[in-house]
C-alpha cells in the first residue's frame, strides 16, 4: 500500500490507510494506547486497542517519543479529538527506535522549557524538528523562490559563479586563504567578480545564488563565517536607484507570497503579522543619518559605517516618522566601500551605493559599479591593492563594458528579519561562526 500524508487523510475517513511519520506524543492507558503521529504535513492522532492482538498493543506500548513508525489503519471519525478524525491502527512497524531521552527539548507551541540556542543547534537535526523551525524552513525555500521568479520574470538568466577565486573578491582581507593544488586561493566573500564578468558577456541580467565566505571573528546576532548571497547584477543601469527600485518590488513579491501561503500559521506559531510595505521605500543621506542619531544621542561609530545599535535606532526614528520598515541609507564616503564602486562625478568622495536596512538590520549592500577599466584601477591604487592580484579581474574590462550595477541579499538576515528572529542563528539550517564549525569546536561531546 502506498504511503498516505497525514495531510490528506480528511479525505480517507473509512478508508483504510498506510502512513509514515515520527511518534510526537504517547499516552499509554493500559489496554488502550493513544499515540500523536506527525510528518511534514501535519500530525493524527493514531489508538492502538488491545482487543487488536496482544502482539500489536505490545509493540505500541514498547515505543518512544520520537521514532519512525509505518502504520496500517483505518481511518475514523473521532468529534473529540482536533483533527475530527484518527486512526486505528490493525499493523505497526517499528522503522527506528528514538534513544530516550533525547539531548535537547524540542521547542513546541506549548513548551516554555526551551533549551539553549548552543544546545540546540549542537543537535540541530532533532531542533529543527519543531513546528516553528519546520515552517521556518518552509518560508526559507518560498522566499528563495520568489525572488529567483521575479527575477526570471524580468528577463534575467541564473548563473553559478565559482566559490574558490584567485583573488581576494574585494579589499584582500576577512578572506579565507586555501591552497590549490600548488597555488593560493580563496573562498569567495561574494560572486561579485563574476557577475560583472557576466556583463562583460552581454547576459545583461543576472542573479546568482550560493555561499559566501567571511573569515571575520564576529560573534553577534546577524553575523555568520559563511552565509547565503541573493546576487544581482544589472547593465544599461542609469543610476543606483534603478536597483533600489528592483529590489524594493522584489521584496514586495517576496512578501506578498509568504503572506498568501503562510501568512496564518506565521501568525500562530511565531505571534506576528506579515506586512506588506505600501508605496516606496524611504531613502536617507549617512550624512543626515548620522544626524538624526546624534540628535537621539546615539554614538556614532564613524561616518561610513553603522554600529548595531545605530542602525536599530535610525530604522525606529524612520518608521516612527514615516512609517516605512524599510531605509535605502545612500551616500556613503567611497573610501569606505569597495573599490568598484562608481564615485559620484559631483562628489568624488561619495558612493553610488545604498544599504537597505529592514526593521534595524542591514539586508543588502548595492552600488553602481565602475565599468571604466582606468578608474577601476586608480580606485585600487587608493586602497592599496596590488593590482596584478586583479589582473583577471581587470580583463572584463578591456573590450567594452556597459554600465551596470547590482546589489546582494543575505538571504538568512532576510529570514531572519521576516519571522523576527532573535539570532541570525536561528535562521540558518546549520551555522558556521567563529567558534562554530557544525558543531562548537570548544564543547567536549559526551
Amino acid at each position: 500500500m502506498e504511503r498516505t500524508l497525514i495531510g490528506q487523510l480528511k479525505e480517507k475517513i473509512g478508508a483504510e490507510v498506510r502512513i509514515r511519520g515520527r511518534v510526537d506524543t504517547i499516552r499509554d492507558q493500559g489496554k488502550i494506547v493513544f499515540l500523536v503521529i506527525r510528518d511534514s504535513s501535519g500530525k493524527v492522532q493514531a489508538v492502538a486497542w488491545q482487543g487488536n492482538g496482544d502482539e500489536l498493543i505490545e509493540k505500541v506500548k514498547s515505543l518512544t517519543i520520537e521514532s519512525i513508525v509505518d502504520i496500517t489503519g483505518e481511518v475514523k471519525e473521532a468529534k473529540q479529538v482536533e483533527q475530527g478524525f484518527e486512526i486505528d491502527i490493525k499493523n505497526i512497524k517499528i522503522d527506528s527506535l528514538a534513544e530516550v531521552p533525547l539531548p535537547i527539548v524540542i521547542e513546541g507551541e506549548h513548551n516554555d522549557n526551551v533549551t539553549s540556542l548552543d544546545q540546540r543547534l549542537d543537535y540541530r537535526w532533532i531542533d529543527l524538528r519543531s513546528s516553528k523551525n519546520q515552517l521556518m524552513m518552509s518560508v526559507a525555500t518560498l522566499m528563495t523562490e520568489k525572488l529567483r521568479e521575479f527575477c526570471i520574470s524580468n528577463n534575467f538568466k541564473e548563473i553559478q559563479a565559482p566559490r574558490i577565486i584567485s583573488a581576494a573578491s574585494e579589499s584582500g582581507a576577512s578572506v579565507f586563504e586555501v591552497k590549490y593544488f600548488d597555488k593560493k586561493a580563496y573562498l569567495a566573500q561574494s560572486p561579485q567578480f563574476h557577475k560583472q564578468m557576466a556583463i562583460a558577456a552581454d547576459l545583461e541580467r543576472v542573479f546568482n545564488v550560493g555561499p559566501v565566505f567571511r573569515a571575520e571573528k564576529s560573534f553577534t546576532t546577524r553575523h555568520l563565517t559563511e552565509y547565503t548571497s541573493f546576487d544581482v547584477e544589472i547593465a544599461y543601469i542609469d543610476s543606483y536607484k534603478d536597483l533600489c527600485v528592483f529590489e524594493q518590488e522584489m521584496i514586495k513579491n517576496m512578501l506578498k507570497a509568504v503572506k498568501e501561503e503562510y501568512g496564518e500559521k506565521i501568525k500562530e506559531l511565531f505571534g506576528i503579522e506579515t506586512n506588506i510595505p505600501e508605496g516606496d521605500f524611504e531613502y536617507i543621506p549617512v550624512k543626515e543619518a548620522k544626524e538624526k542619531l546624534a540628535k537621539a544621542g546615539v554614538n556614532s561609530k564613524g561616518e561610513g559605517d553603522f554600529s548595531p545599535e545605530e542602525e536599530r535606532m535610525l530604522s525606529e526614528i524612520i518608521k516612527e516618522e514615516t512609517g516605512s520598515e524599510f531605509l535605502f541609507v545612500t551616500d556613503y564616503p567611497h573610501a569606505d566601500r569597495a573599490f568598484y564602486h562608481m564615485k559620484d562625478p559631483q562628489n568624488p568622495k561619495i558612493a553610488l551605493g545604498f544599504d537597505l536596512f529592514w526593521n534595524g538590520v542591514e539586508i543588502t549592500t548595492g552600488a553602481q559599479r565602475e565599468h571604466r577599466i582606468e578608474v577601476l584601477k586608480e580606485n585600487a591604487k587608493e586602497r592599496g591593492m596590488d593590482l596584478s592580484s586583479l589582473e583577471d579581474y581587470f580583463e572584463y574590462f578591456k573590450y567594452g563594458c556597459p554600465p551596470h550595477g547590482g546589489f546582494a541579499i543575505g538571504t538568512e538576515r532576510l529570514l531572519m528579519k521576516t519571522l523576527n528572529l532573535e539570532s541570525i542563528l536561528e535562521a540558518t539550517y546549520l551555522p558556521n561562526t567563529p567558534n562554530r564549525l557544525g558543531k562548537l569546536t570548544t564543547k567536549a561531546r559526551k
